[in-house]
């Protein structure tokens, strides 16, 4: 551990380095925790770690990642390749589709925005159709454009 205090660590892995160093010279919870600026759980939660993983936990670094995936990056892409095969095949695939697909492949429920980072991550993009209304006649549209001035 003290290999550890001499090397070039990221601020949180010195901080537990620290605790854990204070705690096995003697010292309490609640001296330890004044002397570093934490709480008394976060130096409890810091000796708990140590004991149950041992030095790793001192140095690894566990923030950042998808923590709340609903599919891992594999899956995903695996997914979303199905949805291409089926997008050139000349199926349209709309968000909903992505949704039901998203669902039925986790087994529970997801959310819109969840669908559209899903989407987003992959490389597509909402492209909605320029919208015509249903009773609109090709034919009178082509007779207006070739009578209309301009």
């Amino acid at each position: 551990m003290e290999v550890l205090l001499g090397g070039d660590l990221p601020r949180r892995s010195r901080e537990r380095v620290q605790c854990v160093r204070l705690l096995a010279m003697g010292r309490r919870g609640r001296d330890v925790a004044a002397i570093t600026g934490r709480s008394l759980s976060t130096v409890e939660r810091h000796k708990r770690l140590f004991l149950a993983e041992g030095e790793e936990y001192l140095v690894v670094n566990r923030l950042g990642g998808r923590r709340n995936e609903v599919l891992s990056v594999a899956q995903e892409a695996e997914l979303m390749a199905g949805l291409v095969a089926e997008a050139k095949e000349g199926q349209i695939v709309t968000a909903a589709r992505v949704r039901a697909a998203l669902e039925a492949k986790a087994g529970r429920g997801v959310g819109a925005k969840t669908v559209y980072r899903v989407m987003h991550r992959n490389g597509w993009r909402k492209v909605v159709p320029r919208p015509t209304h249903p009773d609109a006649s090709p034919e009178r549209r082509a007779a207006f454009k070739e009578t209309s001035v301009g």
